[in-house]
Order: C-alpha cells, then sequence, then structure tokens
C-alpha cells in the first residue's frame, strides 16, 4: 500500500482490514461514518494538524467483525403509510389578464359598424328594393338610411343623399358620437 489514494480505494471496495487503516487517521474516520466500524486506539485528525504518521500497534476492533459489504434493505412486503389524497387543483391557471368584452361593449361596436357602413351606402343594396316611391328612392342616389324616418323606408322619406354628395346629416354625425363615446367608456373598464 504505496498511496493513501489506493489505501482509500480498497476501503471503498471492503478490502481493507482494521490494521491496515489503523495509523491513518482520516481513513479510519471513513470507515466510522461509512461501516460503522470504531477503532478505539487512533484519534481522527484533519490532514492539516498531522505531523507525521505514527504506526500504532495496539489496535482495538470494538464492533464485531462484519462483512462489509452487507446492506440492509427494508422487507418489500412493508405496508406503505397511509397517504391522504391531495386537493384537486386546476391544471391551467385561469389567465386574469384577458378581459372579455362586456355585453354593452358588443351592443356598442354592433352600432358603430351599422352607423359606418350606412354612411357608406351599403345597406342600399340590401333594403334599396324596399322602396316603392318614385322619387328619392336609392335608384335615384340616395343611399343612406335616414334614421329619423327609419319607419318610412318603402318610401323617399327613409333615404338620404349619398356621402358623394358630401352631405352627413345630424343623426348620422350623432349616432358616431355617442358610439365612439360609448366604445371609449366601456373598454376603460
Amino acid at each position: 500500500m504505496t498511496s493513501t489514494q489506493e489505501k482509500l480505494q480498497m476501503l471503498l471496495d471492503g478490502k481493507l482490514d482494521a490494521s491496515e487503516i489503523a495509523d491513518d487517521p482520516a481513513l479510519i474516520s471513513l470507515a466510522d461514518r461509512l461501516y460503522g466500524i470504531k477503532i478505539a486506539s487512533a484519534n481522527p485528525k484533519k490532514a492539516r494538524d498531522m505531523v507525521a504518521s505514527q504506526q500504532s500497534s495496539d489496535i482495538i476492533e470494538v464492533a464485531p467483525p462484519t462483512n462489509m459489504l452487507i446492506e440492509v434493505v427494508a422487507p418489500i412486503n412493508a405496508p406503505l403509510p397511509d397517504l391522504e389524497p391531495l386537493p384537486t387543483l386546476p391544471l391551467v391557471p385561469e389567465n386574469t389578464s384577458v378581459k372579455k368584452m362586456s355585453l354593452m361593449s358588443k351592443i356598442i361596436i354592433a352600432e358603430l359598424v351599422v352607423v359606418t357602413l350606412n354612411i357608406f351606402g351599403l345597406f342600399s343594396y340590401i333594403l334599396g328594393g324596399l322602396c316603392k316611391s318614385d322619387t328619392l328612392c336609392p335608384a335615384d342616389g340616395y343611399t343612406r338610411i335616414n334614421w329619423l324616418s327609419v319607419h318610412k323606408i318603402d318610401s323617399g322619406w327613409g333615404w338620404s343623399q349619398s356621402i358623394l354628395d358630401m352631405v352627413i346629416g345630424k343623426p348620422d354625425i350623432i349616432a358616431l358620437i355617442v358610439g365612439i363615446i360609448g366604445f371609449w367608456y366601456f373598454s376603460r373598464k
């Protein structure tokens, strides 16, 4: 046994005898911690505190000689302790940063879409066939629904001039302003 490294490897393999490690306090300490072998004559010291290795012929083994490779394992049929079931938790946490639109916000957005479509005269293609009058119908260039006379959509009074004539009525302006203010008010909550 020439080096401490070889002695350590042999100790870990279980091939060293107690008399062979009696002169090395570090190996005695390891044998005590790893295998429970107590050697009474040695005083474990740190390597920095050792001056020179001292030969000791007084080796007393406190524990009975054992095979160092025996491992104690619990019985296989041992019952497991009763565990309380874990509480059921939701798998995916709810994302609180995503806001859902309220019903009022959806109604206001629909109102803005209807007003915008009316300003550009797109309802004249859908509802223009309802007009039975000879004048002021979508066929004569009146393509926007008149909001104040919406109940007279089947006559010329229910229709207004096109946006191409640069005429926007007060009901259209009021509907746009109310929609924009309502959208701003309900979207900030």
